[in-house]
């Protein structure tokens, strides 16, 4: 079969999709991915064809002062739609580009942000997997990854509100460009309120790339729903580590990680500068990863380590704790490495899954960037390296993620509705 992977955002959102992809190749499957020309090395690497796109650079997006105003509101539905209402801009350019990239295929499989690809689907007349890394499908089990004003409360009776607020509000703002696109192809416009029964209907399968060790799959899920377990990608095959940063893990006990991946803005130095503070507090040696942005003007010394980019399947089993920005990607890899996590999240979804790794014993969410100190964050970062009781939590959830077969588990899901 000729499989198309729709993703979208930074390489915390690219890296899941692409491992689903090698996992789907080795099953005998013809994999392509559309994306940005920055990622066109992490996909042809992993061995699968790169289908380049006039999207521009996810990183020059995450600059807007619209996409800064949404990091700057942490968990606000208003700083979230005020995100959308950008990523309305570029949806229109974006639709285009999905048609073009559909083309020739037999399965779509759409991520977090399906809207458009489902619409290519049925233009083609072939089917689509919607493979979200967010749990945003209704339920009552718990809130909106995008909205949770009582904090992560499972089975809190107002759940169920948070998911159709969202729900109604992303689809407002993104229908017209949906719809445009659709009346140039001859297709019927989406009502207001029709969308998401239609994209039900039309969806053959939908598959969550999380754990269910750490959210389970909730009770009021329609068929078909399956929370399948993370999709890691490992380092690539022959990938050697920096003699330098070898050296300097023999050199000293197991140090923290700290980065922020691509949650770069204006204050990126005065967030290095606390890190830096903190390790001296805590009195812990460090690793610290600039990423896109997120640390910048970092001075290695003799118990920091700087680098741009190592892979987190490699460093961070090397490492005693991690603190970071709560990204789904970043989270996973922390708990796949069973290492206690220090949260500092933005927006999106990082308060959410900040809250539920201190729900799980694993981790501490921080306060947000702009209030954090350096006193703070370094008794966060004692507690998470002296903890008995975290450690073990996250040694145990780390056991049962290892353990688990996402990419396998989604692939045999995907090949059985291809079958029917």
């Amino acid at each position: 079969m000729r499989i198309t992977i729709f993703t979208s955002g930074t390489r915390g959102d690219m890296q899941p999709y692409v491992a689903l992809g090698v996992g789907l190749r080795r099953a005998g499957h013809q994999v392509r991915m559309p994306a940005p020309e920055v990622f066109q090395q992490l996909i042809t690497t992993a061995g699968l064809e790169f289908v380049p796109t006039r999207l521009g650079n996810p990183q020059d997006l995450l600059r807007r002062p619209e996409a800064q105003a949404s990091k700057s509101r942490i968990h606000s539905l208003i700083g979230n739609l005020k995100f959308l209402r950008l990523i309305q801009q570029v949806l229109v350019e974006a639709q285009d580009e999905y048609w073009r990239a559909s083309a020739n295929a037999d399965l779509l499989i759409a991520s977090t942000l399906m809207f458009g690809i489902l619409d290519c689907a049925e233009q083609r007349g072939v089917p689509c997997v919607y493979a979200p890394l967010l749990p945003l499908e209704p339920t009552r089990a718990h809130p909106s990854a995008l909205l949770a004003p009582w904090g992560v409360r499972l089975n809190h009776p107002l759940n169920l509100l948070t998911h159709q607020v969202i729900r109604l509000g992303i689809w407002e703002l993104l229908r017209p460009s949906i719809n445009c696109w659709r009346r140039r192809q001859a297709l019927p416009p989406h009502s207001r309120l029709g969308y998401y029964r239609w994209q039900q209907a039309h969806t053959r399968l939908t598959l969550f790339g999380f754990s269910p060790a750490v959210l389970p799959r909730p009770t009021d899920w329609p068929v078909g729903h399956h929370v399948t377990g993370y999709w890691f990608l490992d380092e690539p095959p022959g990938w050697q580590p920096p003699a330098d940063l070898v050296h300097f893990l023999e050199s000293g006990p197991p140090p923290v990680y700290i980065g922020f991946g691509s949650m770069g803005d204006r204050n990126s130095n005065h967030r290095t500068q606390v890190c830096l503070e903190a390790l001296r507090l805590s009195e812990q040696r460090g690793v610290l990863l600039s990423g896109w942005g997120g640390l910048d003007n970092i001075a290695a010394s003799r118990n920091v380590y700087t680098a741009d980019s190592i892979p987190h399947s490699w460093l961070f089993p090397r490492m005693v704790a991690c603190v970071h920005h709560g990204g789904a990607g970043t989270t996973a890899a922390a708990l796949r490495a069973g290492i206690p996590q220090v949260i500092v999240p933005r927006g999106a979804d990082q308060p959410f899954w900040a809250e539920r790794m201190t729900q799980l014993g694993v981790g501490e969410r921080c306060a947000s960037v702009a209030q954090l100190t350096a006193k703070q964050l370094a008794v966060a970062i004692t507690r998470a390296t002296t903890d008995p009781v975290r450690r073990q939590h996250a040694t145990e959830l780390g056991a049962r993620i290892r353990a688990e077969d996402g990419v396998g588990l989604t692939v045999q899901l995907i090949d059985r509705t291809l079958r029917q």
